[in-house]
């Protein structure tokens, strides 16, 4: 019904809407119509009886008061004519229509003057036609007859100029009619057009016919019926006539000018609504001075073509000419292609540039002119192409057969705009962003070595983010935009302010500020409840963690010139603060810039692109984060909640996908944590996020219903983790049964976690992190109470949980809090106490339950209490904030709903047991309470894996049997209904007529038939009388036959139908549990993990005890908050780790780089999709087949095969008359490997003929060629180097135009000791000649390379491998060779067994990789040679300076270190030395490397090693050798070879 509602308003509101156009239409647009009919001479084939007008329109046609002369002689003219309102207009439906044009909707049109104010025609077109404003205006011109245009270009022309239309929201205008180049147009259209099926409005897609009305077939079709005045027109195209409209255009716009067949009427018109569309404004309400660009096609044409171009350049307009179509197109190509730039002399004397047309050009173009257009207007059309072509900024021309230009249309019309463009680059990438065309600023504005200053990409990134646009948000954060300096509060206020209306998250925040009863903008705060409101109750939003710093900016904001201001009525609830409410000291710091901007400026911008479900976009930040887990896991949770609270079925399941998405980054994340490292895995999952609501991973994935990511194996691991507790997994379940029943065996027996008792794990991984990473505050000495004297640091309790292994010796007590404290002796314990508990109540019912109340009952009755107040805990310490939601926890789990009934029987029971009346039924009540005690005991079956499925089966059955009952109490009560009617009619009371009809029928199903009852074969019973049983206690059936008929029947539906049908949906349930049963057995051991950590350590009844702790507790806290403040927080036990900054710091970044290998793989995992690479394989082939022109290729196979039939009759004739030689033809020579001097062959040393080796891999081709020495940015900067193509790299071959960037950091031009003085500051001749190409003794360095013998050149020495772009010496010290020491230290990978890893038959290897602090990418350590010191030194020294961080550790550290890498440099394998292709060689200075290998076989070198990270490395770890992690420089061709050298797998 509301449906029904619903669609009839709005089609009200359609209907008054177009009633409204409909008004406005002929009281503002006006058509012009002739009001003097002057007859023309008679033609031939004329109708006499109705003669044409000089209107051109027949004398019937006119008004009987405007036929006033009919004398021949009379002149008429413009006057003759006048405006009335226009009688064509509405939508129009092209009947006939062929192809895709056929489906498409209803077009709009209209009939108006030529002089019509074109201001009215743009209010039609933006306001009642509600097409806005564009973003682009494509005029296309040319010729109006149909013509011939080359296959391929006309495919060109139709794929560009829709893809620029789509692409910028253009609109695109011509002529409208079905011919000529509009022909041309309009079949482009659909084969995009049409596939959008009715997207018009989403991709602002317009194509406007204007065409003369005069000249339009049909178009007395298109007048208004006066009997369907709102109806649409109908617009054959299936039959003939010259001048048609074109059914693909979307809007048409008819000039009349009161003539008919007469072309031209309305170009006048045309160029006035360009004109003031081109005036409008677009982009943000701040350009005020960007507007509608506007650019001319000319495609063939006549001179009218020229003229229109000639037009479009002198207003200012950009024209693209289409080389190739013919005609003037052609003409005005050939003049742009062939004119000259001179240099002429101004007005005032000075040279300027100028293009010009020589007389040759000009004569040549004059008899184009003659040959297309004939003799007339020859030199008018001269110098129109002469001033055309002096705008050399203006005028295009775009030729598919250029080798040098653009191959696509749409470039060549978006380039010519750019090109006109006379503003700032600003203004050009307003544009760029207006169209969203990224190419064109990659192309344009990106593509040279322009530094942007601060701040100034900020606009432009603002409006990127806004209009969802990832790919130029990707650009400008390449291009040094930092978020930290551009995401302040108020920025990020702003983009919550621009969030759509309509969408949910608008709907949200909107009722948020409803509720304060205000118009205020939105603020942080809003978004914190909307976030909390998509999140759980106990997740904590950074805007709501610190309200005053999110409500600062709460005043009305000016959206236009961002300041501030002061409007108490608007203030919202910051008003409500006062000044003596805040916290010390806020209230000075609010401006503070530091509290203007985020720590996590990432994490910002994804929970706002998430919560406008953006897909890509927040993909992109996700991927920015370092803490991914937490972040995918919270946008899942937020994607999944706005899709159940979303009304549109497609968003749903949009938003719904988008949330598995995420969820599967969770998981890909987690895995491989997991793969790598457990222990820090488990941590990770369970500390504290501040950033993430000050939630956990875990309990992120358990609120947010995640059952994949919850099924994990790390899940599990961690699980298993806080199961065990503190508990070693090594202790057996019949030792902790042992220990349980005799408490002093724990000291013997139960081993920890902490390694005292597990000495074969104090290597562990994790001991090793925790120990690096804690601080002195960590982890506190205590006085032993007992076990030991020796002296030690005690294990110091942190938090909630704690799963660690601390390393720390563990004191008596401690042992004994930890046993007990385990969930799963916790377990144990309250088992034991259920079953002591099910003993009690059992042994009471059967034998001492009396009148007299006994000492048992007393305890039975203390123990249910504690049961009640342990309900009550479980209650008040779930971590939900509101009691609604603790209680609606509580009760949605079914185990705690038959806790609650078997509570509240005990009550009812034992209350009825003091009351002489009711004390037997007590005992009934007590009896089926205890029955259901029982049953609760199989909770505890959950903990087994292969009994807990078991139980999911009965409750899943129990489920399937409840709607089976429904099925068979239909059954039941019929045949129950008609045997009591049939055998007992008139039954008095209502007891005994529900016995008749539900007992017996019943207890058939089971095999008790009753057949003696119902053939009254019993012999007592007494006839019926009267046909009513009346008082007749044992009354005889009647009609039994027809009673055991009906009993057959029913038995056959009931035993044999009915109950084979559940036993069929029991099998099938009992299928889908047992397929599924590790999935439900983990499903529910998270409960019971969940639940036995929360548990108090002592069972009932004694957990009284723990009850009393926890309230006494809660009331002080409560107590001292109140009166002192102090106190506070009355959160209770949680799994959470405690973790210190250094470790979480360490668990980020690990967590990142775990991060970063995930996406990784999933890219070349996409890369390696066979349909992904297939669909790009057709796309490039469709590509390469638009771009080929076949007809010339076919073309050029016909003129070769004619000259080969030309060469060979020529050859057989010379041969005939003996002029030819017989002789062998030459041998081709054979091709050697190049080399650059022929002559000192014999001098090329081992080393050098090594260099010239052809490249194998692609690592050792990209070292040849340095790809990684010629990328932009340079490393720490955003200096962009010179373009070099990989042809023009060596320095042997000539490069003009190469003009390089002049770069060297300022810490080298500080001059340390290392570095070189600069000579690029001198002049050429001043520059002093270092020892280059020998050992400098001056300086005490090796100048001398690797590679060969380099050039030097004015002073400066040349990079052996070719040009890099770039001058100077960047981030390295000396000019030419800087030499480095790579060492590479390996070991075997292991497993946790202690076997070697193995990957396809091979062993694994894995080395000490640093991270870099500046560019965060993983790579061998290197260590620079110092002045006056040798290779070896290096490797010796190098090591420790970035993996070690020697200049950290004490004295006697020192000296182990010392002793074990002496023993590990001992011996080593040479693995390359040569030159590096790396980010920072110049033309001038570059990197050489001697690389060695330092393999420990055993491991025991490096096994005493504590790897650090120092210097310029972040982070330090043991990293796998393999092809698939990327590395820095050419770091992965280096430990190819160091693989090959151990045969192990790469």
């Amino acid at each position: 019904m509301d449906d029904q509602i619903v669609f009839s308003l709005t089609l009200n509101h359609l209907f008054l809407f177009s009633q409204k156009n409909s008004q406005w239409i002929p009281e503002n647009i006006f058509q012009r119509e002739c009001i003097r009919y002057v007859a023309q001479p008679p033609r031939t084939n004329d109708d006499p009886k109705d003669p044409l007008c000089y209107c051109g329109n027949r004398k019937s046609s006119h008004d009987e008061s405007y036929i006033r002369d009919e004398i021949r002689t009379t002149k008429w003219n413009w006057s003759d004519t006048k405006t009335t309102q226009t009688t064509a207009y509405g939508e129009v439906e092209f009947v006939g229509a062929i192809g895709n044009s056929a489906t498409l909707n209803r077009k709009k049109y209209v009939r108006l003057d030529h002089r019509t104010y074109p201001g009215k025609v743009l209010e039609l077109l933006r306001d009642h036609w509600k097409l806005g404003v564009p973003k682009l205006l494509i005029s296309v011109t040319g010729g109006a007859l149909n013509f011939h245009m080359n296959s391929r270009l006309r495919e060109l022309f139709r794929n560009g100029l829709i893809k620029a239309a789509l692409s910028t929201g253009a609109w695109i205008i011509s002529g409208g009619i079905n011919s000529g180049i509009m022909r041309y147009v309009g079949d482009a259209l659909p084969q995009d057009y049409a596939l959008a099926s009715g997207t018009m409005s989403r991709n602002n897609f317009v194509a406007i016919g204007i065409a003369s009305w005069g000249v339009i077939h049909q178009k007395e079709n298109l007048t208004k019926d006066k009997n369907n005045p709102y109806g649409p027109a109908n617009y054959r195209m299936d039959v003939s006539g010259s001048v048609k409209l074109d059914p693909n255009h979307t809007h048409f716009l008819l000039v009349d000018n009161g003539t008919s067949g007469k072309f031209g009427t309305e170009i006048r018109l045309r160029a006035e609504i360009e004109n003031v569309i081109a005036k409008q404004g677009i982009g943000d309400d701040k350009d005020e001075d960007l507007f509608v660009p506007t650019v001319c096609i000319a495609v063939e044409g006549g001179p009218n073509t020229i003229f229109t171009v000639y037009e479009a350049v002198k207003k200012g307009t950009p024209a693209v000419i289409v080389a190739g179509s013919g005609r003037a197109a052609n003409i005005l190509a050939f003049a742009a292609q062939g004119a000259r730039e001179v240099e002429v002399l101004d007005n005032i004397g000075s040279k300027e540039k100028k293009v010009v047309i020589d007389d040759n050009l000009r004569a040549k173009l004059a008899q184009l002119i003659k040959k297309e257009f004939g003799e007339k207007n020859v030199e008018l059309h001269l110098n129109r192409i002469q001033e055309c072509v002096e705008k050399t900024d203006l005028l295009n021309v775009y030729d598919m057969d250029s080798s040098t230009g653009l191959k696509d249309i749409d470039e060549a019309i978006l380039h010519a705009l750019m090109k006109a463009n006379k503003g700032s680059k600003q203004n050009k990438l307003k544009l760029t962003l207006v169209w969203n065309r990224i190419d064109i600023a990659k192309s344009v504005l990106f593509s040279d070595d322009k530094e942007y200053k601060k701040g100034e990409l900020d606009s432009a990134l603002h409006y990127s983010l806004v209009h969802n646009q990832v790919d130029f948000v990707k650009l400008f954060l390449e291009h040094g935009v930092s978020l930290k300096d551009f995401l302040t509060l108020r920025e990020l206020t702003l983009l919550y302010n621009e969030v759509k209306e309509g969408t949910l998250i608008y709907k949200y925040l909107d009722r948020q500020r409803e509720r304060d009863k205000s118009t205020r903008k939105f603020n942080l705060c809003d978004v914190g409840k909307v976030i909390k409101e998509m999140m759980m109750d106990s997740y904590e939003p950074l805007y709501l963690q610190d309200l005053v710093r999110y409500l600062w900016v709460e005043g009305e904001i000016d959206f236009v010139t961002g300041d501030v201001v002061e409007n108490e009525s608007e203030a919202g609830a910051f008003e409500s603060m006062e000044q003596h409410d805040l916290p010390v000291g806020i209230a000075q710091t609010t401006n503070c810039e530091h509290l203007n901007k985020f720590d996590n400026p990432v994490r910002e911008l994804l929970i706002w692109s998430v919560l406008q479900g953006r897909e890509e976009m927040s993909q992109f930040f996700w991927e920015q984060c370092k803490e991914m887990i937490a972040a995918a896991l919270t946008s899942c949770m937020i994607l999944r909640n706005m899709s159940e609270k979303h009304y549109d079925d497609d968003h749903k399941e949009d938003l719904s996908r988008l949330s598995d998405v995420f969820e599967d980054n969770a998981i890909g994340v987690l895995n491989e944590c997991y793969n790598d490292d457990k222990e820090k895995m488990s941590i990770n999952l369970i500390r504290e996020l501040h950033q993430w609501g000050r939630a956990t991973c875990f309990r992120l994935a358990i609120e947010g219903k995640m059952k994949k990511f919850l099924n994990h194996e790390g899940i599990q691991y961690l699980l298993t983790d806080i199961w065990m507790g503190k508990l070693s997994t090594e202790n057996s379940n019949l030792i902790l049964v042992l220990c349980v029943a005799c408490p002093p065996l724990i000291y013997f027996l139960i081993k920890f976690r902490e390694v005292e008792h597990l000495p074969d794990r104090s290597s562990s991984k994790l001991k090793k992190f925790i120990k690096a990473n804690e601080s002195p505050e960590m982890v506190k000495p205590a006085k032993p109470t007992g076990g030991t004297n020796r002296k030690q640091e005690y294990y110091h309790p942190t938090h909630d949980v704690d799963i660690r292994d601390s390393g720390e010796e563990l004191s008596w007590y401690q042992r004994i809090k930890f046993f007990y404290g385990s969930p799963k002796i916790i377990f144990t314990h309250n088992l034991i106490s259920y079953l002591v508990f099910l003993g009690l109540f059992s042994y009471i019912m059967l034998t001492s339950f009396n009148k007299k109340v006994s000492v048992a009952e007393y305890v039975l009755l203390f123990w249910i209490i504690t049961l009640y107040t342990e309900e009550v805990r479980q209650i008040a310490q779930h971590e939900s904030y509101s009691w609604r939601l603790r209680l609606l926890f509580w009760i949605t789990d079914y185990w705690n709903i038959v806790d609650l009934a078997t509570l509240i029987l005990f009550t009812i029971g034992f209350t009825m047991r003091f009351f002489k009346e009711t004390f037997a039924a007590s005992r009934v009540v007590l009896a089926i309470d205890l029955m259901i005690f029982y049953i609760r005991l199989l909770h505890v079956f959950y903990v087994n894996q292969n009994l807990g499925p078991k139980l999911i089966m009965i409750s899943k059955m129990v489920v399937d049997l409840a709607f089976f009952m429904y099925i068979l109490f239909v059954f039941l009560v019929a045949y129950g209904v008609a045997s009591q009617a049939i055998m007992f009619p008139n039954t008095d009371g209502f007891i005994p007529v529900i016995k008749g009809v539900f007992f017996q029928s019943y207890f058939q199903m089971y095999g008790e038939l009753f057949l003696e009852n119902i053939e009254g074969e019993s012999g007592s019973c007494t006839p019926i009388t009267e046909g009513s049983v009346g008082d007749i206690d044992d009354p005889c059936p009647e009609f039994s036959w027809v009673a055991i008929c009906l009993l057959a029947g029913y038995m056959l539906l009931s035993n044999v139908l009915l109950l084979n049908l559940l036993i069929a949906m029991f099998s099938y349930t009992f299928s889908v549990v047992q397929d599924n049963s590790d999935y439900y057995w983990k499903k529910q051991r998270l409960k019971i993990v969940s639940e036995y950590f929360s548990r108090p350590l002592l069972a009932p009844p004694l957990i009284a005890v723990a009850h009393m702790y926890i309230f006494v507790t809660y009331i002080l806290r409560t107590f001292l908050w109140t009166c002192i403040g102090i106190g506070g927080s009355n959160r209770f036990l949680l799994i959470k780790q405690k973790v210190m900054y250094a470790q979480k710091k360490h668990l980020v970044m690990w967590e990142s780089f775990n991060g970063e290998k995930y996406m990784f793989g999933k890219r070349q995992k996409h890369q390696q999709d066979i349909s992904q690479r297939f669909t790009s394989l057709l796309e490039k082939v469709d590509e390469i087949n638009l771009k080929v022109d076949w007809e010339k290729i076919n073309r050029l196979e016909d003129q070769i095969k004619r000259i080969n039939v030309t060469l060979d009759v020529m050859t057989k004739t010379l041969m005939e008359n003996e002029v030819g030689s017989k002789s062998e033809a030459q041998k081709l020579k054979e091709v050697i490997k190049y080399k650059e001097d022929d002559d000192d062959e014999d001098d090329v040393t081992a080393n050098e003929k090594d260099v010239y080796k052809v490249p194998i891999t692609l690592e050792e081709f990209e070292i040849m060629i340095h790809t990684k020495a010629r990328q932009s940015p340079y490393p720490g900067t955003a200096i962009r180097r010179a373009y070099v193509p990989v042809a023009q790299v060596p320095w042997k071959v000539d490069f003009p135009s190469y003009v390089p960037r002049e770069y060297t950091h300022q810490s080298i031009l500080d001059m340390p000791h290392w570095a070189d003085i600069d000579l690029m500051a001198m002049s050429k001749d001043k520059r002093p000649m270092l020892q280059f190409n020998n050992e400098d003794v001056n300086c005490k360095v090796d100048r001398r390379s690797h590679v060969q013998h380099y050039v030097v050149k004015d002073g400066l020495p040349l990079n052996p491998r070719g040009r890099t772009g770039m001058v100077g010496r960047g981030l390295l010290g000396r000019f030419g060779p800087n030499h480095a020491a790579y060492p590479i230290s390996t070991r075997w990978k292991m497993k946790a067994n202690g076997l070697p890893m193995m990957d396809g038959g091979k062993k694994v290897l894995e080395f000490i990789a640093i991270q870099h602090k500046d560019n965060q990418q993983w790579a061998i350590p290197e260590g620079m040679v110092e002045p006056g010191e040798v290779i070896s030194e290096t490797f010796r020294c190098g090591f420790p300076e970035e993996a070690l961080d020697q200049m950290t550790k004490c004295s006697e550290e020192k000296g182990e270190m010392a002793e074990n890498i002496d023993r590990l440099f001992s011996n080593g394998i040479e693995i390359y030395r040569g030159y590096v292709d790396d980010p920072r060689n110049t033309d001038n200075a570059w990197i050489e490397t001697y690389a060695m290998n330092f393999h420990d076989e055993s491991g025991s070198a490096f096994g005493q090693l504590k790897l650090e990270a120092g210097g310029d490395a972040r982070s330090m770890r043991w990293q796998r050798v393999s092809s698939r992690i990327p590395l820095f420089a050419s770091h992965t061709a280096v430990l190819r070879r160091v693989a090959e050298k151990h045969n192990a797998a790469f």
